[in-house]
């Protein structure tokens, strides 16, 4: 309950003019590499995260993907992010050279790592780059919903 309280304080604070019925939502995110078979175009801002106060959604080009909060394992942020991803993806029996083509470009970005485990228990990362103007708020609702603190938090 203090979970869905700190939640809902979080989503009201971060921003009051796109909390909705749906919940708080982003589009100017770029999926940069995971575990997650997306096809999307590495130079275009066309990832779409919403949260809820019982899912994480994202919409990867055009292919959706939903996580429970607590299907969460870890959140990190930058550099460390990128690496952990990476790993992941790197010890990931389903790696496929098409998940790998995003993680392999570094520069100096907001990357935003999720680590999660899916619903038969096999492990799954995320990197999204956030925009430079919403990458705290994601930071902090993330941390909120999840219960999971951010590694090397800005």
């Amino acid at each position: 309950m203090r979970r869905t309280v700190a939640a809902f304080l979080i989503l009201v604070l971060a921003g009051p003019t796109r909390l909705g019925a749906e919940g708080n939502s982003w589009n100017k995110l770029r999926y940069s590499g995971g575990t997650v078979q997306a096809k999307v175009n590495p130079f275009d801002w066309n990832t779409t995260l919403t949260v809820t106060p019982d899912s994480l959604e994202f919409l990867l080009g055009r292919q959706p993907f939903r996580l429970k909060p607590s299907q969460v394992t870890a959140l990190s942020y930058g550099q460390v992010a990128y690496r952990r991803v990476a790993d992941m993806v790197a010890l990931s029996l389903i790696a496929t050279p098409l998940a790998l083509f995003g993680i392999l470009h570094q520069s100096k970005t907001h990357f935003i790592g999720i680590e999660y485990r899916t619903d038969d228990g096999k492990p799954g990362a995320l990197l999204i780059e956030a925009d430079k103007n919403n990458y705290r708020t994601i930071l902090k609702v993330l941390e909120t919903m999840t219960g999971k603190p951010v590694k090397d938090a800005p």
